[in-house]
């Protein structure tokens, strides 16, 4: 049965929302299993989906800066860190084939990275940092 339906304005309205129901769930479970609030992250669909989970703490050599989580459905997880811009820039990414790995892997990934795991240093994320002054 064809759950949708055209309108007089020219678009498609698309009544099966159970992909956002399984996307926000998902990410959810990972949010929880963190022991993060719901309000640290918001899940899109427009243009792909993804998600976006605020982290508490900071990373030893950016002391100064936001860490987020980001999720794709086709890049999978990745941490980020915020530039003086506040632009995200990928710092981490799990390594796993399933874009979708497990709410337990995600958040064992998440605090072995913050608690002492080891990334590559982004060389981009350099060029639009701050200049340290010396004192």
């Amino acid at each position: 049965m064809d759950r949708g339906m055209t309108t007089d304005f020219g678009f498609d309205i698309d009544f099966d929302d159970s992909a956002v129901r399984l996307i926000r769930r998902y990410v959810r479970e990972v949010v929880a299993g963190l022991g993060l609030r719901g309000d640290s992250s918001f899940v899109e669909m427009e243009p792909r989906p993804g998600a976006y989970v605020a982290l508490d703490g900071r990373m030893p050599g950016y002391p100064d800066h936001y860490l987020a989580l980001q999720w794709t459905e086709q890049r999978g997880w990745t941490v980020a860190v915020e530039d003086r811009l506040g632009q995200l820039v990928e710092v981490a990414r799990m390594d796993d084939a399933d874009p979708r790995p497990a709410p337990a892997d995600v958040v064992q990934w998440v605090r072995g990275f913050l608690h002492g795991g080891k990334s590559e240093p982004n060389r981009d994320f350099a060029a639009v940092l701050p200049v340290q002054r010396a004192s």
